[in-house]
């Protein structure tokens, strides 16, 4: 019956790549989509990504995410490192400062100021010395920008990226680009800078600190640490994870996760429709079919099974097809601005909602050949 079930699918090739074809746009609309929020919900925390050393974050208790950022006083690191079992703990600072090029180019920079003596929140360096930001002016850029935003239009019309040795301006003051490091990029195209925050503090004439970033030592009690952390009402402890959730939690109340919501919603509703109904238009063309093996003394549990059976084999090629598609996609953009997170969970999850579109396909099949007579069926025909 598995081999009938299987011509019978075929046999109508239109509606067979037809219904192929719906589960195929459910699933990349549903895979894209998904992949896209992933990605821009990634780049909300993206300074926990760039610097991962630490296992502890402090922060003022006002502060959500890079768009609302209260900073504190330098006095609150002592704090941090009188308490036992604190390994280590270092500032560091996040300010947005203007940036101009040799070449005219004029942007918004986002400048993260490290620890002068441990340099510790610089992202692994694609080249350069890590030595070298101890030169007056020295700083790293972030890879993208080297090579797109700030990148220097020659003569001829042809773009060069920034390399080491070249010279910048920021906020007013002559910077020498001694690394280029690759970085999560933000929302915005924006230049990501990093310097030492003494240098910070010369830039900006300010010595606050947005951030607190700590070390634990091995078997220590986090949980205890963070609780006398916070038992200054000034100051907000968190793990990286915590951290992480603070942020994705405020970029998601914009509102967000109900426009990609909508969008899934979309991919569904294209399942439903147009895999659907050709599925069940096809089914409605093989009645006679159904009716001949009810009258042989095929069961409903034979007949269920077929149904399935199709419903399984155009659910799987369009799963495939569609997440495949989606996969190039993302390997395509790679490398580029453009966003895109596809953990191995979205797998399930997009087939989960395969699944409901085969299900809801099957279902309203079956629920026609159960519901009349097979003589009739016979007679019709």
């Amino acid at each position: 019956m598995i081999l009938t079930a299987f011509k019978m699918l075929i046999g109508n090739k239109a509606a067979f790549i037809g219904v192929i074809f719906g589960i195929f746009l459910a699933v990349l609309l549903i895979s894209q989509q998904s992949a896209i929020y992933l990605g821009l919900v990634s780049r909300s925390y993206r300074i926990v990504t760039n610097i991962s050393a630490p296992n502890i974050w402090v922060i003022d208790p006002a502060t959500q995410g890079e768009d609302l950022i209260r900073s504190m006083p330098k006095d609150y690191l002592q704090y941090v490192k009188s308490i036992p079992n604190v390994e280590w703990a270092v500032p560091v600072t996040y300010l947005l400062l203007p940036l101009t090029t040799p070449s005219g180019i004029f942007t918004v920079s986002e400048v993260y100021g490290v620890d002068d003596k441990t340099l510790v929140g610089i992202p692994n360096l694609l080249e350069g010395n890590i030595q070298d930001l101890y030169r007056n002016g020295g700083v790293i850029l972030d890879s993208n920008s080297a090579e797109n935003l700030l990148a220097i239009t020659l003569p001829n019309g042809e773009k060069a990226p920034l390399k080491l040795g070249d010279a910048l301006e920021i906020n007013g003051h002559r910077v020498v680009v001694a690394g280029i490091a690759k970085t999560t990029p933000g929302f915005f195209p924006q230049p990501v800078v990093f310097m030492i925050n003494s240098q910070v503090e010369q830039f900006s004439g300010t010595n606050r600190i947005q951030y607190i970033v700590a070390k634990t030592r091995e078997n220590a009690d986090v949980q205890a640490i963070l609780n006398q952390i916070n038992s200054n009402k000034n100051m907000l402890g968190l793990t990286s994870k915590q951290l992480e959730s603070r942020i994705s939690d405020h970029f998601l109340k914009t509102g967000i996760l109900i426009n990609y919501g909508i969008s899934v919603l979309l991919g569904m509703i294209i399942g439903f429709s147009i895999a659907g109904q050709i599925f069940y238009i096809m089914t409605l063309h093989n009645l006679c079919y159904y009716a001949l093996i009810k009258a042989l003394g095929g069961t409903e549990a034979m007949i269920l099974k077929m149904i399935v059976f199709q419903a399984v084999v155009v659910g799987t090629i369009g799963y495939i097809l569609g997440t495949g598609v989606t996969l190039l996609w993302g390997f395509a953009i790679k490398g580029t601005t453009l966003t895109f997170e596809f953990p191995w969970q979205l797998l399930l999850l997009t087939g989960f909602f395969a699944v409901i579109i085969c299900i809801f396909m099957a279902a309203l099949s079956v629920r026609k050949i159960f519901r009349l007579d097979p003589h009739m069926l016979m007679v019709n025909t």
